[in-house]
Parts: C-alpha cells; sequence; structure tokens
C-alpha cells in the first residue's frame, strides 16, 4: 500500500506540527501528543511520527511511536523460535502510540500509519537489531486492527509481528540475510 498522495509522514517538529489542535478518540492519546511526545523524543526514549496533509503540513491528521523493547523468548511460539539465538530476551520494536485525528476519521489515515511504522521498523532492523513488532492494544477494537495486518497474541494483550512476515505482507523487497 502506497502513501496517499495527499498526505506525508515525517518525525514530529513541534516548531512546525500544532500539536494543540490535535484530538482523537482517546484523551490519553491526545494528551500524549500534546504534551508528552516531544519531551519523550528529546530524551530518545522514542520517536513520534506524523502524519500531515500536504495542503496544511501544520496540521496533524494521525501519528504513532516507535522505541526499542525486548521479548522474553519463553513467551513466542517455538515456531518462531527456531533459528533465533537462545537469549532470554530478544530485541524488538515496540509500536507504542498509534491515533488518528477525529476530523480525519474514514480516511484510511489508521492504515496508513501503520504501513509507514512497519516499513520504518523493517528498514532499521537491519542497522538496530529487531526480530519483531510488539504492540500493547488498549481495548478490543485496536486488537481486531492489528490482527488485520497480521500480528499474533504474545503475552496477555500483547501481539507481536516477526519482522521477516513484513516484507511480504507490505510488498516490500525482502532484505538481504547476513
Amino acid at each position: 500500500m502506497a502513501l496517499q498522495p495527499q498526505f506525508r509522514v515525517e518525525i514530529l517538529n513541534s516548531a512546525v506540527h500544532r500539536r494543540d489542535e490535535f484530538s482523537c478518540e482517546s484523551p490519553e492519546l491526545t494528551e500524549f501528543l500534546r504534551t508528552r511526545a516531544r519531551k519523550e523524543a528529546k530524551s530518545r526514549t522514542s520517536a513520534c511520527f506524523v502524519i500531515v496533509p500536504l495542503a496544511d503540513p501544520g496540521q496533524i491528521a494521525g501519528f504513532y511511536t516507535l522505541s526499542a523493547t525486548t521479548i522474553e523468548l519463553e513467551k513466542l511460539p517455538p515456531e518462531f523460535t527456531k533459528k533465533l539465538p537462545r537469549y532470554p530476551h530478544l530485541p524488538a520494536t515496540l509500536l507504542g502510540r498509534l491515533a488518528r485525528a477525529l476530523e480525519f476519521k474514514g480516511q484510511g489515515i489508521g492504515d496508513l500509519l501503520m504501513v509507514d511504522a512497519l516499513k520504518r521498523a523493517y528498514e532499521n532492523s537491519s542497522v538496530i537489531g529487531s526480530v519483531a513488532v510488539v504492540v500493547d492494544p488498549k481495548d478490543a477494537h485496536a486488537a481486531k486492527f492489528y490482527g488485520t495486518f497480521g500480528f499474533q497474541p504474545l503475552d496477555g494483550q500483547k501481539m507481536f509481528l516477526p519482522m521477516k512476515a513484513i516484507p511480504e505482507w507490505l510488498g516490500l523487497e525482502k532484505k538481504d540475510e547476513p
């Protein structure tokens, strides 16, 4: 799925993007973008990416965050761990937050954000090791959304998508294995 030409995804820039105008269905996610996203980016605890309309690049149509995490080897399905080292914890990428602005509902912004996040996570996995993308859905609706992208149950509410599944899922060229 290619990014729609009327939007682009870029790293959050507080000098350009009007965070105070953003509002989504989750008060917690609205508050995060408005008050904490920039601080977390500055402290390098997460990177925040925003999708903006080309017609108004200061307006935020949605956002997501990525950061590093680990997965306990014993919590992964055996078929996934066959060729992985036997470390107690394996490196992964956390898709920590994802939200779409209310005024962009029904325009496929959530799908566009997911595609960009998965593509970015996959591309970065060859530079910073990562065996999967992990999400922690806040409710059943979010879990269903992530499931449409191939995410599988991990532990409790968490879900994961093996990094090796992303190229086929998104129609990307698979990176050469070392």
